[in-house]
């Protein structure tokens, strides 16, 4: 069999086109509604990871600061005589701000002399909200003379300043043999403020670069789930095109004969008749292959799979092949295995169907005094039947077009018996069994098309 030319476009197919303003619309609407359902989970998920994360981050906090205001007042039970290095240390290391008071009366070595009016007040101010805190919800009096009891007792809660955000406080007397140490605490929250400031502006950044990374990937992701919509459309309009140009050929043929019988230009005879029927039968056989491949696309055609002995088979297909091969002077031949084979599930009239396609292909296409053979060989997992001719073969470059639809050899157009549907409707048959067809080329010349169907 010989495929010599190139695929070509028919008079009237549409040039290929990169993108459709239909599928560039298309493409804008699903990539922006991929990125922003992506979008909106990523911005919740990223909204409950922040509140579980600073969450955390507070409660970790607040059970530091418990832990260390019990520290701080069992040192302080301990401790007999206290000293301004002391309690320096203590407001370093636990990040907090203490005032202590002997019997109601602040330590002298408390008094912020360094401090100006302003801060003074302020800081008197906050203590002084503590200290009401204390005694009203939890009775602790720190600034009293004595508690009245003999117990240590100490409390912790958040406060609210006007000028400042939420911080920590506690309160707690500690009773001494001439009377009480009364304590207050307090300790900001400016540093996990911070904290959860640059924890959330990180969040915003990665949710930045992944919803670009995002958009990155959509754009091509979806230009490539559009690739096969877009060329099966290219395909479509060609296809279209073509069988325009397939039809209208026949078409103009019976329409011209007919005005020129009408017109007394030609008689109307057995040859004018015979023309008629000729281009008549053309048609018909492009309608029927042009529904096949329809009713293929569709996924409505007809099956019925049963067991079939495929050595009768191909042996009913050479016997009825074979005055055609000798009209043709073609040496037709058939090799089949010596042993016996298992039936074969398939639908045997399609399976019929396929084989008559790839011996009229190799009939046409085989010159006079070529040889064609029909072979049928079995493996352990498949049967193949096979198809060989010994022409001028199929180029490398071209055995994969070959199964395209309307692609043709002759771009001369001198054969009609053949539009370039064959091989894709057999293809589409191969493909309904779950099996595969392909050409090569036959040892010594020509090309060999085999189908491979399942053993089980």
């Amino acid at each position: 069999m010989s495929v010599s030319s190139k695929y070509h476009r028919f008079p009237g197919s549409p040039a290929p086109q990169a993108e459709s303003p239909l599928f560039r619309q298309l493409h804008r609407k699903l990539s922006m509604l991929s990125l922003s359902v992506t979008g909106l989970i990523l911005v919740i998920l990223t909204i409950v990871c922040l509140l579980i994360s600073e969450a955390g981050i507070r409660q970790a906090e607040y059970t530091s600061f418990l832990t260390n205001v019990s520290t701080l007042c069992q040192n302080l039970e301990q401790q007999t005589t206290l000293s301004h290095e002391w309690i320096r240390q203590m407001e370093h290391n636990y990040q907090i701000s203490i005032r202590i008071f002997d019997n109601g009366q602040p330590l002298f070595l408390q008094r912020l002399s360094g401090m100006d009016k302003d801060s003074r007040t302020d800081s008197d101010r906050l203590f002084g909200q503590i200290a009401d805190i204390a005694a009203q919800k939890y009775h602790i009096y720190p600034t009293a003379r004595e508690c009245g009891s003999r117990l240590s007792r100490h409390a912790e809660f958040s406060i609210t300043e006007q000028t400042q955000p939420s911080s920590y406080a506690g309160a707690a007397v500690i009773p001494r043999k001439t009377g009480q140490l009364g304590i207050l605490i307090w300790h900001p929250l400016t540093q996990i403020q911070s904290r959860i400031v640059r924890q959330r502006w990180f969040f915003l950044l990665a949710d930045l670069i992944s919803l670009s990374l995002l958009f990155l990937f959509f754009q091509y992701f979806i230009t490539r789930m559009l690739q096969p919509l877009m060329e099966n459309r290219e395909k479509q309009m060609q296809f279209i095109a073509a069988a325009s140009h397939e039809l209208r050929s026949p078409i103009t043929v019976i329409l011209s004969n007919l005005t020129a019988c009408r017109s007394g230009l030609i008689p109307n005879d057995d040859s004018f008749l015979a023309l008629l029927d000729t281009e008549g039968t053309r048609m018909a056989r492009l309608v029927n292959d042009m529904l096949q491949l329809a009713n293929a696309d569709s996924h409505s055609w007809s099956m019925h799979p049963a067991e079939v002995e495929l050595d009768t088979l191909l042996l009913e297909v050479f016997e009825s092949f074979e005055s055609q091969a000798m009209a043709h002077q073609l040496h037709w031949d058939i090799r089949l295995p010596s042993e016996a084979i298992p039936p074969c599930l398939c639908d045997e009239e399609r399976i019929r169907q396929l084989l008559a396609i790839l011996i009229d292909n190799a009939f046409s296409y085989t010159p006079p005094g070529g040889s064609i053979r029909l072979t049928l060989d079995v493996s352990d997992t498949r049967f193949r039947l096979s198809v060989c001719d010994n022409g001028p073969g199929i180029p490398d470059a071209q055995k994969a077009q070959i199964f395209e639809r309307f692609y043709r050899a002759d771009t001369s157009r001198k054969s009609k018996s053949h539009f370039g549907l064959g091989l894709s409707i057999a293809s589409e048959i191969a493909a309904l069994h779950h099996g595969r067809l392909y050409a090569k080329d036959t040892p010594g010349g020509g090309a060999t098309f085999t189908l491979e169907l399942p053993y089980k």
